[in-house]
């Protein structure tokens, strides 16, 4: 992943503000061929699935399995960390939009770049992922200087902030 954002479209996924990750796609155009083809073509079947490591919630991964308009799979790694804020967005929205890039790219340099948008069915994510979230976000507001007392409430607070805007909808 070389970046990320999120967009918002009122004729797409009910106008839900939807997460993007830009994939680097540097050495491998396959990931770029898919985006071509599924283009010109009806929406295809893709499987999702997260995925963590036993005894670990250092790293989450996100398996997507695309079937129609082509064959192919592709894992994206994200630090528990780093992108917690941006895990729990996919899971919030139950979307992903996917769009190739290379190391600089950023959503605001072409907006209409091509990209996929995939379903997350609620269905596929793990049961322990509000602990996890929680945990991380503790985190990272104790390393900001929020005192013992106050942690869990600020934390509890931001998620309800993020998830508020993860909430959000555009209206035709």
């Amino acid at each position: 992943m070389v970046s990320d954002g999120a967009m918002a479209n009122p004729f797409a996924a009910d106008g839900r503000l939807i997460p993007l990750l830009i994939l680097d796609t540097h050495g491998d155009s396959s990931l770029l061929n898919l985006v071509k083809i599924h283009t010109d073509s009806p929406p295809g079947d893709v499987e999702s699935c997260w995925a963590l490591k036993r005894f670990s919630d250092k790293f989450v991964y996100l398996s997507l399995s695309f079937e129609r308009p082509v064959e192919f799979k592709l894992a994206i790694k994200f630090e528990t960390s780093k992108h917690s804020s941006l895990i729990d967005g996919i899971i919030q929205s139950r979307a992903v939009y996917i769009q190739p890039g290379k190391v600089g790219d950023k959503l605001s340099h072409d907006v209409n770049a091509p990209k996929v948008l995939v379903e997350i069915p609620a269905r596929t994510t793990f049961n322990n992922w509000d602990d996890i979230l929680v945990k991380s976000i503790k985190k990272r507001l104790k390393q900001e200087g929020v005192s013992r007392k106050e942690l869990a409430k600020v934390a509890l607070e931001f998620i309800s902030t993020t998830r508020e805007v993860w909430g959000r909808r555009l209206r035709k």
